[in-house]
This record gives structure tokens, C-alpha cells and sequence, in this order.
């Protein structure tokens, strides 16, 4: 099944590829290519256009890949109030194809948790055992993410021999902990409420309870802070201390926003000073 959205702006590497979502991989036309729910996504940018190819396709396809990349979402709004911020304002412009993403909530927190101590490899690997292992099948070699039905079939022992490691307990236990209609309930609490929802699962902190919140809930007052947002809020705001002193600062620095103030600061962190290209500066 083919079709097209209109979106802009949007840049797909940025998106796709800065570990916001661990399914998509880049091809080397340009394209990317993964997995949403239980369809194989294939996208390209022409323009203003995003040309999409989906199997099985069906009519929620098309739906399905505009919540993932939320075509919703004015870019240029939230860039203007992000921009009465000084440090963001000087490296916005580069950065305005780089929009959050929307996961499958029950995805989104196993795959953070997951991600605890990995790079995006290991992340990817993980993610990749557990769906052929336990999801259901979409084409040769690629399946949808497990259930928590299907998830809760596996042992901790199961999990260990995918490669899990320590975190097989954790993910035994957030499926053990979840009620049939538990996420459901989730998914209508306000943004602390969930937030401790979450954090009083097995294995979720403070950062993986963030990005759950802001990855797969969309609660765009998220602000996830790993090594290189501590390593950002220092050397941008001279912010440093525990996270929830740090999580406070961005809550009242950059308000309903801060999401998105969390992917600028990260990609330019994480992806732009690797290369020494940093838009951002305190300067």
C-alpha cells in the first residue's frame, strides 16, 4: 500500500535516526525503512511530501504514521516560544526538521527500559530478539512488538537467553505489574500522575520514566536528562545538581515545550559536538 503526507518541515535522519525510536534503520537511497504496530514502513521525503509504502497495509496506515511523526505539531510555533531562550534561539534553525515522535505507549516503556546502560545497537538487537521471538509475524524475518500478553508468556530465563541480561527481571516485572487495563488508565492521567505511575514500575527511574512519558504517552512537558543533558545544562545554563533540581530548571525554563527543548539540546550534545558543529553555545 502506498501513499503521501504532507509534512513539513521534517527531516528523517534527524527524526529517525537520534534515538528517539529504535526500529527504523536508513537505507542507502535515503529512505528509512521499520516497523509501526504490526505494519513494514518504508519513507521517503520529495519536498514537502513524504512518500510511504506500508505492508500489509489496511486503512489505519496512513494514521498510523502520522501520530508516529505527529504531523500535528507546528513546528514554527513551538520554535517561537522556544526561542525566547537565548541559548536555543541561536541553533533552532538548523534543527526544525527534527520533530518528537509518537510510540506505542507498552513499546516505548520496554524499549527505554531496555536502553538502560546500551548504546542504540545493543538497544536495536534487544528490541529485535524479543519481537521475533514473542511478536507477531509481519513478513519474513520481521515482526510486530510483543503484546503484554505475549511478553508475559516469557520467563525471566527466556528473556536472559534473548541477550536481556539483567534487565529480563525488570521486563518480567513491568508485565507481571500491568493489569489488562492498566495503560489504558495510563494514557488519561495528568503528566505527574503518570510519572509515578511509571517510576513505581520495576526498573523505571527518573529517565526512563521521562522518555516513556514524552516518547510514547506525549506528554511533550517531559525533559528525559541522561549524561549529555547533565553535560548540555552545565555547559549552556551552568545547571548542574540532582535531577530533580535539573528537571525543575527545564520545567520552568522552557514550560509545555520542554520536550522538544530536550531534543535540540540532545542532538546538538550527542550528534553535533561528536563532529565539532555545535549551533549551540553559552556565548
Amino acid at each position: 500500500m502506498r501513499f503521501t503526507l504532507e509534512i513539513d518541515p521534517l527531516d528523517l535522519d534527524q527524526t529517525l535516526g537520534c534515538g528517539q525510536t529504535f526500529r527504523w534503520r536508513r537505507l542507502p537511497d535515503g529512505s528509512w525503512t521499520g516497523v509501526l504496530s504490526d505494519q513494514l514502513m518504508t519513507v521517503r521525503r520529495n519536498g514537502r511530501e513524504l512518500h510511504a509504502e506500508a505492508f500489509p497495509g489496511g486503512a489505519g496506515a496512513r494514521d498510523l504514521l502520522a501520530e508516529h511523526l505527529r504531523v500535528g505539531d507546528d513546528i514554527g510555533r513551538i520554535q517561537r516560544r522556544l526561542a525566547s531562550d537565548p541559548v536555543l534561539r541561536r541553533g533552532m534553525g538548523g534543527l526544525r526538521g527534527l520533530r518528537i515522535v509518537k510510540l506505542d505507549e507498552w513499546e516505548c516503556t520496554v524499549s527505554f527500559v531496555l536502553a538502560t546502560y546500551a548504546n542504540i545497537p545493543r538497544i536495536s538487537k534487544m528490541i529485535e530478539s524479543l519481537a521475533a521471538a514473542y511478536g507477531k509475524r509481519i513478513a519474513p524475518g520481521i515482526h510486530a512488538f510483543p503484546t503484554v500478553g505475549r511478553l508475559r508468556r516469557a520467563s525471566p530465563g527466556d528473556l536472559r537467553r534473548l541477550g536481556l541480561g539483567y534487565r529480563a527481571d525488570y521486563i518480567h516485572g513491568v508485565c507481571a505489574a500491568l493489569g489488562e487495563d492498566d495503560l489504558g488508565r495510563m494514557k488519561g492521567m495528568g503528566f505527574e500522575e503518570l510519572r509515578a505511575g511509571l517510576m513505581a514500575l520495576p526498573g523505571i527511574g527518573d529517565k526512563v520514566a521521562d522518555c516513556a512519558s514524552l516518547f510514547g504517552f506525549g506528554r511533550l512537558e517531559a525533559f528525559p536528562i541522561d549524561v549529555w543533558m547533565e553535560r548540555a545544562l552545565e555547559r549552556l545554563y551552568r545547571q548542574k545538581g540532582s535531577h530533580a533540581r535539573l528537571r525543575r530548571f527545564a520545567s520552568e525554563r522552557f514550560g509545555a515545550y520542554a520536550g522538544y527543548a530536550q531534543e535540540y539540546l540532545y542532538y546538538n550534545e550527542r550528534v553535533l559536538a561528536s563532529d565539532g558543529a555545535c549551533a549551540l553555545s553559552d556565548k
